[in-house]
């Protein structure tokens, strides 16, 4: 690390610049991401603006986590710039100091965003993105089909006007959506008990879930009727056991893993949580990754035309990155490589090419 006072300077120089590129740009997503939310209440019966404004609140700590990684790469793109266009850097470098002590600063800083994105960030972005999902899903109506997961298997709610009917089942079957071990709950529309209904197996046809092997005890019997088939009507179809299943980014890191081993229990494909779970725990090496790259780009010594060809190499590089993320994460979710190898080989990637580009340029 540098002496203090230039530890303090360097730092001080690396906040501007992630800081207030943070702003710009989250300034312009929540204000895109605005315009759409009353694109998405103009088409409601009831909504106003106060709706509109309160999800776009509730999605902006989601919307920052997004923009994270090429807020660092920029913001320590247009820093380090700084130290170098003013000489500064020439400066450091004469009185003996090696470039790994001037990128601590800042890679002391991504570290711990990362860090405090884990721990904090995370959760509350979590937290609010699910609360605004949920209040999309009520003012579309689409709450009336709702999924959950529990030690006891996956329960199933659906609600209509004429009845209510509550599910539960052990496990799902992953090719036929077959529901196994199922008890079925029917409620009348005021809520009053009609009949239970157990069965080894349920299938989604059509408007209709047939129950094979089924044993019903209504309500004004103590006596269990049995039957090959029994069906009854429902809106649900196999994709909702897919759909209304809560999304990856709705869940924090620490409950990932516990939502997983509940999920692989009842049967639920869990690719997509695990690759998140890895995404999630390399922000602090992705950060790192993305001060590294800036370094590796901007403190070389300036020539003619050297802040365009810098420019260059920074949006190339920002959208290689990008493409990179985005093939790994295809590859990850298609579970053609491993999920930890897709999630991590970007940030992994971009660390050696940067750290070996710095090393070419420490050694001269």
């Amino acid at each position: 690390m540098p002496p203090p006072t230039l530890f303090k300077y360097i730092g001080e120089r690396a906040l501007i610049g992630i800081g207030g590129l943070l702003v710009i740009l989250l300034s312009l997503v929540l204000l895109t991401d605005l315009i759409e939310n009353m694109r998405f209440i103009s088409k409601l019966s009831e909504g106003d603006f106060n709706l509109a404004v309160t999800l776009t609140l509730l999605r902006a700590p989601s919307l920052t986590l997004a923009l994270f990684p090429f807020v660092f790469l920029f913001g320590s793109i247009w820093a380090f710039y700084q130290l170098n266009r003013r000489s500064e850097l020439a400066v450091m470098r004469s009185a003996g100091l090696s470039i790994w002590r001037l990128l601590g600063p800042a890679a002391l800083i991504a570290a711990f965003t990362g860090v405090v994105i884990i721990t904090v960030i995370d959760p509350v972005s979590s937290g609010m993105l699910a609360y605004s999902e949920r209040i999309k899903n009520i003012k579309q109506g689409k709450d009336r089909n709702l999924m959950r997961v529990f030690d006891d298997g996956i329960w199933l709610r659906q609600q209509d006007a004429r009845m209510q009917i509550l599910i539960n089942a052990k496990t799902v079957d992953r090719d036929t959506s077959a529901l196994k071990e199922i008890t079925v709950w029917r409620f009348g529309p005021t809520g009053s008990f009609i009949e239970r209904i157990d069965a080894e197996e349920a299938v989604l046809s059509g408007r209709t879930m047939e129950m094979r092997d089924a044993r019903l005890t209504p309500i004004d019997s103590l006596q269990t009727r049995q039957t090959p088939v029994y069906a009854i009507r429902t809106s649900l179809k196999p994709e909702d056991l897919r759909d209304r299943i809560a999304k990856p980014e709705t869940i924090s890191l620490w409950a990932l893993p516990n939502f997983i081993i509940l999920a692989e229990a009842a049967g639920l494909k869990t690719v997509r949580y695990h690759m998140r779970f890895h995404d999630l725990s390399s922000t602090p090496l992705k950060l790192l990754a993305m001060v590294l790259i800036a370094a590796a780009f901007s403190l070389r010594p300036l020539r003619n035309g050297g802040i365009f060809y810098l420019v260059s190499f920074s949006i190339g590089s920002g959208f290689l990155l990008y493409v990179l993320s985005e093939i790994s994460k295809a590859l990850g979710e298609s579970e053609l490589v491993p999920v930890a190898l897709a999630a991590w080989t970007p940030a992994l990637v971009a660390s050696l090419a940067a750290i070996t580009t710095l090393l070419h340029f420490e050694d001269g």
